[in-house]
C-alpha cells in the first residue's frame, strides 16, 4: 500500500467516522426537536441552527485536513502562495489491490520563497528537507523508464524500445490511468523537465516533485 493509498484509507475512515457522528446528531437532535411544540419557535429555530453549524464545520474541516494534504507535498522549507492547478483522478476506492490513481498539481511559491530557492543554485537540494540524496537535476535522462517510451517492432530484430525525451503526459499515463492536461500545461512542464535549472525528485506511489527555481513553482506528478 503506497503513500497515497494510506492517505485516501484514512480519509475513507474519517469520512465514515463523520458519517456516524451525523447520523448521531440527527437523531439527538430529532429526539429534541419532538421535545418542543410547533409554538416553541425560538427552541426549534436553535436546533435547527444547532444542526446546521456542526454540519458546515465538519465539511469545513474536512477541506481544511485535504487542503493541507495537497500543501504537505511540497518539501520543506518552501512556502506556497497558491496551488495553480490541480487534477486527480482515482479508480477504485484507493486501498484495495488493483487500484489505480493519477494526479497532477502545481504550486506556485511566494515571492520571497522563489527567490530564496533561486539563491541556492546547485546547492538547493541540501537546504531541503528530506532524502537529500534522492534529488537529481534537470533534464531527466531519457533513458528513465518512469517517463514512458515509444513501443517499436522490427521482423528484422523483434521488439525494440525507442526512446524519446522525458514527457508528462508519457509518466502520468505509464500504466494506462492517464489524465488529460491541458497542451499548454503539458509544454510548460515538459519544457521544465528537459531543460537545466531544475530538480526533481521520485517518491512513494509512483510519484515525482519538480521543483523549478527560475520560475517558483513546484510540480508534484504521480501515477500508481
Amino acid at each position: 500500500m503506497d503513500y497515497v493509498a494510506v492517505v485516501l484509507t484514512a480519509l475513507a475512515v474519517i469520512i465514515v467516522l463523520i458519517v456516524a457522528a451525523i447520523v448521531a446528531l440527527f437523531l439527538g437532535l430529532r429526539r429534541l426537536w419532538r421535545n418542543t411544540k410547533p409554538d416553541q419557535t425560538v427552541a426549534r429555530g436553535l436546533i435547527v441552527a444547532l444542526g446546521v453549524g456542526i454540519i458546515a464545520s465538519c465539511y469545513v474541516g474536512l477541506k481544511i485536513h485535504e487542503r493541507n494534504f495537497v500543501l504537505a507535498r511540497v518539501p520543506a522549507p518552501l512556502d506556497v502562495a497558491e496551488i495553480e492547478y490541480r487534477q486527480e483522478e482515482l479508480w477504485g476506492v484507493g486501498f484495495m489491490p488493483g487500484d489505480n490513481e493519477t494526479g497532477l498539481v502545481v504550486y506556485r511559491l511566494t515571492d520571497e520563497s522563489a527567490e530564496w530557492a533561486r539563491s541556492k543554485g546547485n546547492q538547493l537540494p541540501q537546504s531541503l528537507l528530506g532524502e537529500q540524496q534522492a534529488w537529481a537535476q534537470t533534464p531527466v535522462a531519457d533513458k528513465d523508464d518512469e517517463w514512458g517510451f515509444d513501443e517499436t517492432y522490427d521482423p528484422a530484430t523483434g521488439r525494440t524500445r525507442d526512446r524519446y525525451p522525458p514527457d508528462i503526459s508519457g509518466f502520468l499515463g505509464k500504466y494506462g490511468f492517464d489524465i488529460v492536461i491541458e497542451d499548454a500545461l503539458q509544454s510548460e512542464v515538459n519544457k521544465v523537465i528537459q531543460s537545466p535549472g531544475s530538480f526533481y525528485s521520485y517518491g512513494s506511489g509512483g510519484s515525482v516533485t519538480i521543483v523549478d527555481p527560475a520560475n517558483g513553482k513546484v510540480y508534484f506528478a504521480y501515477a500508481g
